[in-house]
């Protein structure tokens, strides 16, 4: 199945949440859960999920939602993770309408 991100990405739906804060003018947005299970963890032994949303927030999210204080995420890490900075990560909220029928497709 084909997603935003093309046909090859790999969507991990493994519990990661974020947290959603409205200061003054601007959403503020942080990893709050990660599931510390190692299938986020890359070389730098640092969970990747929280590095790129920390880093770039809003930036990374390639979906659209219902603003709620905490939301379960799925995330795609792209390119070689020898060193995180050379990657892309992107997430999507699970709830996402379009990401949320494709995955309930791809579960059946």
């Amino acid at each position: 199945m084909e997603t935003a991100l093309g046909a090859d990405v790999v969507w991990h739906t493994d519990g990661h949440i974020i947290s959603l804060r409205l200061n003054k003018h601007e959403i503020e947005v942080e990893l709050s859960h990660c599931p510390e299970d190692g299938s986020c963890n890359v070389r730098e032994a640092q969970c990747v999920v929280g590095y790129f949303i920390n880093t770039f927030g809003l930036e990374c999210n390639v979906g659209s939602a219902e603003v709620s204080s905490k939301m379960e995420i799925a995330w795609a890490l792209m390119g070689d993770d020898f060193h995180v900075q050379e990657c892309q990560l992107w997430w999507i909220p699970v709830e996402d309408d379009a990401f949320s029928s494709w995955l309930s497709v791809k579960l059946d």
